[in-house]
């Protein structure tokens, strides 16, 4: 029997695209609290959030065979949080309201800080050490665990674990005045 409970993100990602439904039923285990969560702090209503995690599963399914997840984890929170966005500017505005929701407003400033979030997170990995960028990549981009990078790499997991720490300290160094105004 497979357990898939110690499958990578990126192995699970891959075997959904084969048509695996127990491996689409381990994400689902794995990532619906957190996608839950995302979308209950924007709505403020339990049967909406579970109506947008549902859309973003569901989606994630009808669209396995597509080569768009790049890091699960991230995937799905973006996806969450624009079937929030979605399920917001479908609500009915009130009577005589010509201005866009404050909620939404939030959200399309979110996303341009995110954008720009990421942009600059980009740049900032590409001046790591190779093997310091390489590990990172690894680790969150293609949700390799520590053992499965240190024997890609062949390298010890502590090795593994320096890099990634290095890479979140120059991160957090280099955004921390930036990350404590957004959150």
């Amino acid at each position: 029997m497979n357990n898939y409970a110690d499958h990578s993100d990126a192995e699970l990602v891959q075997r959904m695209r084969a048509g695996d439904h127990a491996a689409f039923t381990e994400i689902y285990r794995r990532y619906w609290k957190r996608l839950y969560a995302l979308a209950y702090h924007r709505l403020h209503n339990r049967e909406q959030a579970e109506d947008v995690v549902q859309d973003v599963l569901t989606g994630l399914w009808q669209r396995r065979e597509a080569d768009l997840v790049r890091s699960l984890g991230a995937y799905l929170a973006t996806a969450a949080r624009y079937a929030v966005f979605t399920h917001l500017s479908r609500r009915q505005p009130l009577a005589g309201m010509d201005t866009v929701p404050e909620a939404m407003q939030a959200t399309k400033d979110e996303t341009a800080q995110l954008r720009f979030l990421q942009q600059s997170m980009e740049e900032e990995l590409q001046l790591l050490p190779e093997k310091c960028r390489l590990v990172f990549n690894y680790s969150r981009q293609e949700g390799l665990s520590n053992k499965e990078i240190a024997r890609h790499l062949d390298i010890s997991e502590k090795s593994v674990e320096k890099h990634i720490t290095k890479a979140l300290q120059r991160l957090r160094l280099q955004f921390r005045n930036y990350l404590h105004g957004f959150f």
